[in-house]
C-alpha cells in the first residue's frame, strides 16, 4: 500500500490487526484424524440452521430478493411492546458488531476512553482503537466483572463502559 494513502489512516486503525478465525473443520481432520470436529471459534452452529428458519426462508422465498424494512420497525415494535418500553428506545442491528460499532461512533473520540474487563469481547478494543479513543481494561476477579474496580478506573472522560453478561456475545 502506498504510503501516501497511509498518511490519510485514521491513527486508531494503524494498530488493529486483521481477524483470523478459527482453523476449518477439514483442516482439523486432517491433521489430527479425528472424524468429528465441533468447532467453537467461530458462533457456528454445529447442529445446522435452525428447521424454524428454514421453514421461514422457503415462505419467504418469493420476496427474498426484495430489501428488507432497514428500520426493522416490526421487530422494533414487538421487542417495544414485550418490554413496555418506547420504539424510539430500541436499537437494532446486524449482529452485536455493528450495534457496538454504532455506539463507539457516536460516544467515542481521541479526546474519550471506554472500559471494558481485561478479558471481554475483541470487538470493544478494536471499536475503542477505531475512534482513536482510550480502552481502560479492568482486571478480572475469578473471570468476571470486578465493577467496583470499574467505579474506580472511570476517568473525566470516559464515555463508554463496556459491561457484557456472562454468555455475550454468544
Amino acid at each position: 500500500m502506498s504510503k501516501d494513502i497511509l498518511n490519510n489512516l485514521n491513527p486508531g486503525i494503524e494498530d488493529l490487526h486483521p481477524y483470523e478465525p478459527g482453523r476449518f473443520i477439514d483442516e482439523v481432520i486432517k491433521e489430527f484424524g479425528h472424524k468429528e470436529v465441533v468447532k467453537l471459534a467461530s458462533n457456528e452452529n454445529p447442529l445446522g440452521a435452525s428447521p424454524k428458519a428454514l421453514a421461514k426462508i422457503i415462505e419467504l422465498q418469493d420476496d427474498l430478493h426484495l430489501y428488507p424494512d432497514g428500520n426493522g420497525t416490526n421487530l422494533k415494535t414487538q421487542i417495544a411492546k414485550k418490554e413496555a418500553t418506547s420504539i424510539e428506545n430500541i436499537i437494532i442491528g446486524n449482529g452485536s458488531n455493528e450495534i457496538l460499532e454504532l455506539a463507539a461512533r457516536a460516544f467515542l473520540n481521541p479526546s474519550t476512553s471506554s472500559i471494558a474487563s481485561k478479558h471481554a469481547f475483541a470487538v470493544y478494543k478494536i471499536v475503542t482503537q477505531s475512534a482513536g479513543a482510550k480502552l481502560i481494561e479492568v482486571p478480572t476477579v475469578n473471570w468476571g466483572h470486578d465493577l467496583e474496580s470499574f467505579a474506580d478506573h472511570l476517568q473525566e472522560n470516559t464515555s463508554v463502559i463496556f459491561i457484557a453478561n456472562p454468555n455475550n456475545p454468544t
